[in-house]
């Protein structure tokens, strides 16, 4: 027997007729036999049950007819398998066969995989674990005229799924990109070769969310605008995903640092969000510790001051009391007055802001946040923050953010990542 380093799995049936003779028995062993000097495999594993390992001893006798030999152990292998009319134990009997294979680390194989014979329920069995491994899967055609293949007429298919691989990665995909993994998401995007599947698309809408994940909008911008959102695949976020533009076109393109700061904010506060869903609190919080700053540099802009560099003549246009002023004073460093977030929600107050009026009314309570803030591992300290810190922190910066534009609720919405509803019972697993 010619030998390739292949090892080619089986179900073994009984024919037709079986039960009135062995002829059944003896037709199926030559179709068989036929599939078997055709790929010429390193070995062979029949899945049988006790009545079809009839067939393989005509198979024996078939071999040695040909001047050949066909050892059991040597050439071939029989695994039992009588539960021939239950999915899940045929199923898990393949499976455990590849795996035992699969993990022999003196060799690699090729397994195929011929469900042609055997019940309809082995077949399907045989078929999904094939798919599910991507294994080789061949099933054998030919001259159905009076009904089954007949004898000689046998040509050996093997089977494309790349269809079906392709619309998996794309379920796949679809779920990743809800979870915000959007790096595994274009990985598996990359490997589909369906050319009727908007392809490129998909992948410049995970690229466009990578970047605007980590507060990249230049590139989140050039990439969801390589998005053809015609596509039927992107129906159901088209009106997002417009939404979503507009609002990377604004920080990326608008003249007014006004609207695009606040837009901006809007990003960090959505993004504070998705990493609580994934329990990230810890990096949750910190995205909401820089939102909580932003708003009081936001603001302090509408009074031409900025943070970095306090104006104090600004300040005494204003009617900043001196004692105020010398306070700040006090932190000018190389000529210059920077100061901090409680210090900008302070002087927030002494204009008289009511941004700084809420941070007064509340000032315990975000004293509270924002030291357990400064004592996580991301900050200053070692302690983990939980849920309930965050709620706590996102109520506190979602009320300045809305005192501090009337078109915040809109900002939110547009900045929000669109999700894809998933409806196949695949994309629950």
């Amino acid at each position: 027997m010619k030998r390739k380093e292949v090892i080619l799995f089986m179900i073994v049936g009984t024919g037709t007729d079986s039960n009135s003779d062995d002829g059944g028995f003896k037709l199926l062993a030559q179709k068989l036999y036929s599939t078997i000097t055709k790929i010429y495999p390193n070995k062979v594993v029949f899945f049988a049950s006790e009545k079809s390992r009839e067939t393989i001893n005509y198979i024996e006798e078939l071999f040695v007819n040909d001047n050949d030999e066909f050892i059991v152990d040597d050439d071939y292998e029989i695994v039992p398998i009588d539960a021939i009319d239950d999915f899940n134990t045929c199923f898990e009997t393949f499976e455990s066969k590849i795996w035992e294979l699969d993990m022999d680390i003196t060799k690699e194989y090729q397994i195929i995989m011929d469900y042609t014979s055997g019940t309809k329920t082995m077949s399907a069995a045989m078929a999904c674990c094939g798919m599910f491994y991507s294994k080789d899967l061949i099933s054998v055609s030919g001259d159905r005229t009076k009904g089954d293949v007949s004898l000689g007429t046998e040509i050996i298919n093997y089977q494309n799924l790349y269809k079906i691989y392709d619309r998996i990665s794309i379920m796949r995909a679809r779920r990743n990109f809800n979870s915000n993994r959007f790096m595994p998401c274009i990985d598996g995007l990359k490997r589909i070769v369906d050319i009727t599947i908007p392809k490129d698309s998909f992948l410049n809408l995970c690229k466009s969310y990578y970047y605007w994940d980590n507060m990249d909008f230049e590139n989140a911008y050039a990439y969801l605008k390589e998005v053809d959102m015609s596509y039927r695949e992107f129906i159901e976020v088209r009106v997002k995903l417009e939404k979503n533009l507009r609002a990377l076109g604004i920080i990326v393109n608008s003249k007014s640092l006004n609207l695009k700061n606040c837009y901006v904010l809007a990003c960090l506060i959505n993004n504070s969000k998705r990493k609580a869903a994934e329990y990230k609190y810890d990096d949750a919080i910190a995205r909401l510790y820089r939102s909580f700053e932003l708003i009081a540099q936001v603001k302090l802009s509408k009074y031409n001051l900025q943070s970095s560099d306090i104006d104090t003549s600004i300040l005494l246009e204003k009617n900043v009391s001196e004692d105020f002023i010398n306070y700040l004073e006090k932190m000018r460093e190389d000529g210059k007055i920077r100061i901090g977030l409680t210090a900008d929600f302070l002087l927030l107050n002494e204009l008289g802001d009511e941004l700084g009026k809420y941070y007064m009314d509340n000032e315990n309570k975000i004293r509270d946040l924002t030291q357990k803030r400064n004592n996580s591992i991301l900050a200053h300290g070692l302690d983990s923050q939980s849920k309930e810190d965050f709620d706590n922190f996102l109520g506190i910066v979602v009320d300045l953010a809305l005192k501090l534009d009337k078109d915040m609720k809109k900002f939110l919405n547009e900045t929000e990542f669109a999700k894809f509803d998933l409806k196949l019972e695949y994309n629950q697993l």
